[in-house]
C-alpha cells in the first residue's frame, strides 16, 4: 500500500531521528535534514499563535464579534505568509451566518450570554497548495481545525479555548509550512481550512459541506481529518521513540480506505457516517456523506474543557509538535499513494 516513486522520501522522513531539540523551542525535525534545508515543527511558534489568539484581546472567538473578525485577520495573514493559494468564495474566506446556541448556560456555565440566538456572520478560512501529478491532482485532502470558541461571560471573563481547538490550529499552520516545504512534489491537491462555528454545531463545516467551493467538489475529497485539542493528554509521545511514531502513522494509513470505522488507539478516531442533525467535531458532515476521515484529538477526561481555564499557560506544546510530525508523515503518505482515490 506504499508508494514505489514516494519510497526514498518517505524513508527519509519516517526513518529519521525525531528529536525535540530544544526544549524552550521544542522543534521536530521534519526529516534528516532539517537543520540545513527546512524548518522543523516549532513548538514556540505554535506557542506563539495560541498565546496571541487565546488572549483577552479577542474575547473567546464568539462567531460574530468583533474578537472572531481579529482573529480571522491573524489566520489569513499566516495563510498568506506561509504562502497557501487563496481557495474560499472571497478570496481565503467562505463567509456564512449562524445562530449561537453556545454557551448556553447549563453545559458552559454562562447563563446571562447576551447573544444566545442571536444571527451572527462569520467564515471559514481556505487555502490550498495545489497538487502536481496530472492524474492525482483533481484528489483533495482536506486538513482542518477551528478557530472558534465560546466568547466570553456578562462580566467579561473570556472562554480562551486555547487547547480548543487552538492547539489544532497551530498544527495545522506547521502541517502547511511543512508541506510547503514539499512543494511541487505534492501529488495530490492539499486544502487547509480553518473552520468557523465548530462550537455552534459545526455550522462552518456543515457549509463547507452543503455549498461545495465551485472548483473542489465533494465527489473529489479522499481525505478529511480534523485536529481538534491536541494540546493535553498527548504527554506520552514525548517519550515515544522513532519507530513508536513510525507505527502510528503507519497505522493511520492502512486504515485511511479500508471502508472500517477505525478507532485503534486513543488518540485518534474515524467519524462514521451517522445520520445526524449536528455532530461533536468538523469530521462529521463529510463522514455523513461518505467521505474518508480521520480526528486527532482528546476530549474525555480532559482538564479545563469548555472552561474558562483553557488557557495558553495549560496547553503542552512539545508533545503536540511531536503529534503534528507524526500527523505530516501519515498525511504524506497518504498523498504519496499512487492509486486513485476519486469514486466513480
Amino acid at each position: 500500500m506504499k508508494s514505489t516513486s514516494g519510497r526514498t522520501v518517505l524513508c527519509l522522513l519516517t526513518a529519521s531521528l525525531l528529536a525535540v531539540l530544544d526544549a524552550g523551542a521544542g522543534e521536530v525535525a521534519a526529516n534528516a535534514n532539517t537543520a540545513i534545508n527546512n524548518p522543523a515543527v516549532s513548538a514556540r511558534r505554535m506557542s506563539d499563535l495560541v498565546k496571541e489568539l487565546a488572549s483577552p484581546k479577542y474575547a473567546g472567538r464568539l462567531p460574530g464579534t468583533a474578537g472572531d473578525r481579529q482573529s480571522l485577520n491573524v489566520i489569513v495573514n499566516e495563510f498568506k505568509a506561509i504562502g497557501l493559494s487563496p481557495a474560499g468564495t472571497q478570496d481565503y474566506v467562505q463567509p456564512f451566518t449562524t445562530t449561537i446556541v453556545e454557551p448556553d448556560g447549563e453545559s458552559h456555565g454562562n447563563p446571562e450570554n447576551p447573544l444566545l440566538g442571536e444571527r451572527m456572520a462569520t467564515s471559514n478560512v481556505i487555502g490550498i497548495i495545489p497538487g502536481n501529478d496530472p492524474e492525482l491532482s483533481d484528489e483533495i485532502i482536506i486538513i482542518s481545525a477551528h478557530r472558534d470558541h465560546l466568547g466570553q461571560t456578562p462580566d467579561g471573563v473570556h472562554y480562551p479555548g486555547a487547547n480548543d481547538d487552538l492547539s489544532g490550529l497551530a498544527s495545522v499552520m506547521e502541517l502547511a509550512r511543512l508541506f510547503m516545504q514539499h512543494k511541487g512534489g505534492n501529488k495530490r491537491t492539499l486544502m487547509f481550512i480553518a473552520y468557523g462555528a465548530e462550537e455552534q454545531h459545526e455550522m462552518g463545516s456543515m457549509h463547507h459541506v452543503a455549498h461545495p467551493l465551485p472548483d473542489f467538489p465533494n465527489e473529489n475529497i479522499v481525505l478529511m481529518i480534523s485536529i481538534d485539542m491536541i494540546g493535553q493528554g498527548y504527554d506520552k509521545w514525548s517519550s515515544f521513540t522513532p519507530a513508536q511514531l513510525s507505527r502510528y502513522a503507519n497505522t493511520w494509513f492502512d486504515e485511511v480506505y479500508n471502508g472500517i470505522n477505525d478507532d485503534s488507539d486513543e488518540y485518534s478516531h474515524e467519524y462514521p457516517p451517522q445520520k445526524e442533525a449536528t455532530f461533536s467535531y468538523d469530521a462529521g458532515p463529510f463522514g455523513k456523506i461518505g467521505i474518508n476521515n480521520r480526528v486527532f484529538g482528546k476530549a474525555e477526561g480532559i482538564e479545563h474543557y469548555h472552561k474558562t481555564t483553557d488557557t495558553w499557560e495549560n496547553v503542552r506544546f512539545a508533545p503536540a509538535a511531536i503529534v503534528t510530525k507524526t500527523i505530516f508523515d501519515f498525511l504524506w503518505k497518504v498523498d504519496q499513494d499512487p492509486r486513485a482515490h476519486i469514486k466513480p
